[in-house]
């Protein structure tokens, strides 16, 4: 009974030039990607469609 479990989200970090404050949703075809964004910084959840 081997069972490969696979994680179906990813969690990033990453820097932008500007100044931002909020929350935003991309619908792309294969995944939903939910983008909080503070001063210089942002962090994606991104859940991938099976």
């Amino acid at each position: 009974m081997d069972k490969e479990i696979r994680k179906n989200w990813t969690l990033s970090v990453g820097f932008y030039p500007g100044i931002c404050l909020g929350i935003r949703t991309y619908d792309e075809p294969d995944q939903t990607a939910y983008v909080f964004y503070i001063p210089f910084v942002d962090i994606s959840l991104e859940i991938h469609d099976k």
